[in-house]
């Protein structure tokens, strides 16, 4: 494990798990069977990994700056610009393009305009007309559902650690992501068809990936990250994936296993992927455009009877160029405007205590 937690291959394995999510929602959306990881789509596994690390992540950035209004603002403008972007583009230019509909009809409906409440988090799948031949027919983003349980859990984090302030962050963490899982089992043994929307999200959903973000938390701890052997995690990773598990037993072993082998990878001595996207962070773009785009896509080559194979290789591409075009022409500059904020705040604060 290297000494320096600042030289890690994160970048890469969000760019990675970002193509994941990708990949799975390909099969969905197409009709074809769904790529298994560890016994799990292996979109699945790509948003588990994005909560590992963010969780990590976020607990970094709260410990070395505990201000709420300074983090507020700091995740506020991580999340909701590039949201609002992918929001807006779906509303006023891919569903004029797509939609069934005549374009007064279309503008006139009222789903249209519910569909902005995304940007408020309250998540809406449809637009009216759109994509509504599609083999997975309606839905125009179905990623943008895990937002509201990503910005839920940086609510929690700051909370329970102030509300615990004595007790170790990473123990804390560890027993609450256990609690969640426990909870997200129980409720799928108890009534497996349940459905619990609040503000437009699942409940027993948001259980399948909240606790990955607590886990993710559990490895700030130094006593942690000691343990970490890459080909250790490699070797289990290995077991677990030709393993054939029940259910429930798969989602244990992933609990587990999973966030051992990215957080090993993450800090592997002398990271060779420390340099991967560095600079510029696509991950996001790329997970906000992806399934908008795979629907596009589907929509205009369905009568080529492509394979999955060549499906996945056009929409990474395009992916990736709409992800690019998020960071450049909205996620950075609304990043380099909160650091204006930020630093006008700071200066404020200092000017109050001078006076």
């Amino acid at each position: 494990m290297i000494t320096d937690d600042r030289k890690n291959n994160f970048n890469i394995i969000r760019f990675v798990a970002a193509m994941m999510v990708v990949l799975g929602h390909m099969s969905h959306l197409i009709g074809v069977e769904v790529n298994m990881v560890l016994g799990q789509a292996v979109s699945t596994i790509g948003v588990k990994i994005f909560f590992l690390i963010s969780g990590y992540l976020i607990a970094k950035s709260f410990l070395n700056d505990s201000n709420i209004l300074r983090y507020s603002i700091k995740r506020f403008f991580r999340i909701i610009p590039g949201l609002a972007g992918v929001v807006l583009f779906a509303v006023f230019i891919v569903g004029p393009i797509f939609t069934i509909l005549p374009m007064r009809d279309y503008f006139s409906h009222n789903v249209t305009w519910l569909y902005l409440k995304n940007i408020a988090l309250n998540i809406q799948y449809f637009l009216p007309g759109v994509f509504s031949t599609n083999p997975y027919p309606d839905a125009v983003n179905g990623s943008l559902w895990t937002l509201p349980v990503e910005v839920l859990m940086y609510i929690v984090l700051p909370v329970i650690f102030l509300m615990f302030r004595k007790m170790d962050k990473a123990l804390l963490s560890a027993i609450f992501a256990i609690v969640l899982e426990i909870m997200k089992i129980g409720l799928e043994k108890a009534i497996p068809d349940a459905r619990f929307v609040i503000y437009g999200t699942d409940l027993v959903a948001a259980l399948a990936i909240a606790p990955y973000f607590f886990v993710g938390v559990v490895f700030i701890s130094p006593k942690i990250k000691k343990y970490l052997n890459l080909q250790l995690a490699v070797g289990l990773f290995c077991i677990a994936e030709i393993m054939n598990f029940s259910s429930v037993k798969s989602e244990i072993v992933i609990f587990f296993v999973l966030p051992y082998f990215i957080f090993s990878f993450a800090f592997a001595e002398n990271p060779q992927f420390v340099k991967c996207f560095s600079k510029n962070d696509y991950s996001y773009g790329l997970y906000l455009y992806g399934f908008l785009i795979q629907q596009a896509a589907v929509k205009i080559l369905h009568n080529y009877n492509l394979t999955l194979n060549v499906y996945f290789a056009i929409c990474a591409v395009l992916t990736t160029l709409f992800g690019m075009l998020s960071w450049y022409l909205i996620e950075r500059p609304a990043q380099r405007f909160a650091k204006k904020i930020l630093k006008s705040e700071r200066i404020a604060a200092m000017k109050t205590l001078i006076l």
